[in-house]
């Protein structure tokens, strides 16, 4: 199990720095100056946050927990944890109130589309495994 999270966090950790490296590559205007502090701030942002969704996604294999359950203990730790990420470290949401709630509405907005095409997903997979079956017999 040890070794399980270590692989996920640090899969995370590299999912992030390459979103990073994308981010400066494309949206980098040639004249654009950037400290190494603000790249290194961004760079760690990035590189937890895909850490802590690869961990978190192990929620969702606890097969005595409903899927209801698993989402809504997933939600509540991605805004506990994620929160300081995207407002101290990283100042990606601006503290004061409006910006937190814009934040947190296209947060919740992206986890709940997010949400529906993985059950959408799955949904589609059910019918065609139990298609399936009715062929077999």
């Amino acid at each position: 199990m040890v070794s399980k999270l270590v692989i996920r966090i640090f899969g995370g950790f590299g999912v992030g720095a390459v979103v990073t490296l994308l981010a400066l590559v494309l949206f980098n205007d040639n004249g654009d100056t950037v400290s190494a502090h603000l790249i290194a701030l961004n760079l760690l942002g990035s590189m937890l946050i895909g850490g802590y969704f690869s961990v978190s996604a192990l929620l969702f294999e606890i097969e005595e927990w409903s899927m209801l359950k698993q989402t809504l203990i997933h939600y509540t730790l991605s805004l506990i944890v994620l929160f300081p990420v995207f407002t101290l470290l990283t100042g990606w949401v601006p503290l004061n109130p409006h910006s937190l709630l814009i934040g947190l509405l296209f947060f919740t907005g992206t986890y709940v589309i997010n949400w529906l095409g993985w059950f959408t997903y799955f949904k589609q997979m059910e019918k065609r495994m139990n298609a399936s079956l009715k062929q077999r017999n």
